[in-house]
């Protein structure tokens, strides 16, 4: 549940951490208001009742007229009092024993100790009344109302809600306020590095406003491009410095071999030459990075395999394909085309034969395996030797600098695909490339639209020394 919360957004987490607080103390207070002993609803209307009759006695005593009094009880009546003036020899007659807890008697209960009262039977009607003594000849009779359940919202009530929510909505909306004022710089920076491109747009592309926190976070974010930017651009000039200032010297060399009187010194030096210029071109397709750049095209992989193949025949080398002789896929044509053409290639250096085959599934997902009939890969090795700059030096052993599986690699993985290796029976390579179905093309790109960026930058990495590969 924590993990939960943590990996969850800041905007999220704020929020949570602000407004429960809020909630909490509001169950707490809810619940000790409910646990607090309150006084039952009837005994405080009886206590109101018992007033009224106390405060109607009290006027009767001080009135000084007939009218007055009259006008009194005129007046209590209308507030929901029924009373009667009746002679004092009511309160001769014999008290009514009504059961524990009766509102009636409640009211009685509640009245001043000096007050003369009893509850008896009216006699004219029989009802059960309350009769208070005025003076000696004069006393009221009350009839005393039932007790009625008082299911009305109060003043009071209404106050406490009011005061609950001036200081609780405050809070909350002050609270998801500023977690949006927090989280709102982040998303856009999130959005910004996932849009970004170091070789395009403006110099700055994170805004540096908002507060001094936010500004130096774009502040480093923007020197940050900046940084990768210029590593960029050097990448950009030692792939130039490469491409000319080392080709120029082999192409010398080459010339000056070939016009060797001896044959087998002659054979040595070209055989060098060709390894060198070999490692060259290889560092310059891996340095490059420049897959993802090709525009991607609907290609017949049919003749687009049999064009790789041929080449190869052409070359002397034993190389067959099967397959369909027709089938469109969306792809970077050129960038697959070295893909296979590498393995291929890795083939011919240790094998007799290679075959290429293309397979479509169902779901029109595809499926190009190049098998040879060499000495095959250690199977604790067939991971390792996908990565850049490890050869293997038993097996196979390569004169390049070990980045032909890995350029592979990089390019499947930018068509959403896998490359796997595995040992063939009885001997042999199998690498295999699996490519998804176009429908599944496009969303596998709007999921992985975060990480094209930082594929982008993977050349940045610093060159790792390991031992040999293929």
């Amino acid at each position: 549940m924590l993990a939960r919360f943590f990996a969850g957004s800041i905007h999220r987490q704020i929020a949570l951490l602000a407004v429960a607080p809020v909630v909490l103390f509001a169950i707490l207070g809810i619940i000790s208001e409910n646990l607090t002993i309150k006084e039952p609803e009837s005994v405080s209307q009886a206590r109101a009742i018992a007033m009224r009759v106390e405060f109607v006695a009290d006027m009767i005593r001080s009135a000084e007229t007939a009218d007055q009094e009259t006008a009194i009880l005129e007046a209590a009546r209308r507030t929901g009092l029924q009373v009667e003036e009746v002679p004092a020899a009511e309160l001769l007659g014999p008290e009514l024993e009504l059961e524990e807890g009766d509102f009636r008697s409640e009211i009685q209960k509640n009245l001043s100790a000096g007050v003369d009262a009893k509850l008896r039977a009216a006699s004219e009607t029989g009802n059960l009344v309350l009769v208070v003594g005025v003076d000696q000849r004069r006393a009221l009779a009350f009839l005393p109302p039932p007790a009625v359940p008082d299911s009305r919202i109060t003043d009071r009530e209404i106050s406490d809600f009011l005061a609950t929510m001036a200081m609780f909505v405050p809070v909350i909306l002050l609270s998801l306020y500023g977690s949006r004022m927090i989280a709102s710089p982040l998303q856009r920076f999130s959005q910004a590095a996932r849009d970004l491109d170091p070789d395009k747009g403006p110099e700055r592309p994170f805004d540096e406003i908002g507060p001094p926190e936010v500004r130096t976070l774009a502040k480093s974010l923007n020197d940050m491009r900046s940084r990768v930017r210029g590593m960029i651009e050097a990448r950009t000039r030692m792939l130039r410095a490469i491409s000319h200032d080392l080709r120029t010297p082999l192409t010398r060399l080459r010339l000056r071999a070939e016009r060797s009187t001896e044959p087998s010194l002659r054979a040595a030096l070209l055989a060098d030459i060709d390894a060198l210029a070999l490692m060259v071109d290889e560092t310059l397709v891996y340095l490059r990075k420049d897959a993802s750049k090709e525009p991607q095209l609907r290609a017949d992989l049919p003749s687009l395999m049999n064009t790789v193949c041929n080449d190869f025949a052409d070359m002397g080398y034993s190389v067959s394909y099967r397959g369909p002789d027709r089938f469109a896929y969306p792809c970077r044509p050129h960038a697959l085309k070295r893909a296979v053409a590498n393995l291929i290639d890795n083939g011919t250096k240790f094998a007799r034969h290679v075959k290429v085959e293309l397979h479509v599934r169902p779901d029109r997902a595809i499926s190009i395996s190049v098998t040879d009939d060499g000495p095959g890969i250690p199977p604790e090795f067939l991971a390792d030797v996908m990565e850049p700059f490890y050869k293997l030096d038993s097996a196979r052993n390569d004169r390049g600098f070990g980045l032909g599986l890995s350029i592979v690699k990089d390019i499947v993985e930018s068509h959403f695909g896998t490359l796997t290796l595995a040992n063939a029976a009885p001997c042999g390579l199998i690498a295999e490339i699996n490519l998804p179905s176009p429908n599944s093309i496009h969303v596998l790109a709007n999921t992985t639209a975060h990480n094209a960026q930082s594929d982008s930058t993977e050349a940045e990495r610093g060159i790792r020394n390991h031992p040999g590969r293929p």
